[in-house]
């Protein structure tokens, strides 16, 4: 019982940790916490579509193979795709009705909560499955991973709630390049026979999070509130 709890504490520490510091720097105008945590939970759920998505794919034969094609195919389409897309439902018909949603930096915060949630589940059925050490590797490598990837997606979802008129093409924007960023992930990831060509899994979760600080960078700065704030502290 013991082990198992310790295995469940390594499992969620990343995902809690990640999910601290983006609440930190939601500073100028804070989500509620309620939501927050409704959106971590349908992250967390997410992980049932996904799951059936995946299980229907492999009943036609689509999984990892030495055909570097069909490892791609199962890599961006079956595996990539179908996880944002669960993700990505999740945060459109939730997070993005929200009055909450105020200015753009929202649909980051928003974002990396349902894919810290779905980070969540995922990672605890590995830890418990393979043991302390896959919890050590995941925690610098998959959960963050999960986090950019939302982080890219809720950019975008963040953008889309505030420029209507071109609401379906970010929308759309933030699926794909979530995918494709998640895709080439999982293809390096699944590269067992050619171990030169893992090593790149790397150099895409680099990217990903330079992106991903990028995108907060940006959004933060251009937060509404932050401009208020600082009217209101002048007024003092």
């Amino acid at each position: 019982m013991n082990e198992v709890m310790s295995l469940l504490a390594l499992a969620l520490a990343p995902a809690i940790y990640l999910a601290i510091v983006i609440y930190g720097h939601d500073k100028y105008s804070p989500e509620p916490k309620r939501i927050l945590l409704v959106a971590f939970l349908w992250g967390c759920f997410s992980v049932v579509p996904a799951l059936a998505l995946e299980t229907w794919a492999a009943s036609f034969g689509h999984g990892i193979s030495t055909n570097i094609f069909k490892t791609a195919f199962y890599a961006f389409v079956v595996v990539a795709f179908s996880e944002e897309l669960s993700k990505f439902l999740m945060l459109r018909f939730h997070a993005y009705r929200q009055p909450e949603f105020n200015e753009p930096f929202d649909g980051i915060v928003y974002a990396a909560f349902v894919a810290l949630g779905f980070a969540a589940v995922e990672n605890i059925a590995y830890v418990l499955m393979h043991g302390f050490g896959t919890g050590i590797l995941r925690m610098f490598t998959a959960v963050p991973a999960h986090f950019s990837f939302g982080v890219i997606m809720g950019y975008y979802v963040g953008k889309a709630k505030f420029h209507p008129e071109k609401k379906n093409v970010l929308l759309l924007q933030g699926l794909l390049y979530a995918t494709f960023m998640h895709g080439a992930y999982d293809f390096f990831v699944m590269q067992q026979n050619f171990p030169s060509l893992s090593i790149l899994t790397f150099g895409v979760l680099i990217m990903s999070w330079r992106i991903s600080k990028n995108s907060i960078a940006e959004l933060k700065s251009d937060s509404k509130f932050r401009f208020h704030n600082r009217a209101n502290e002048n007024t003092w």
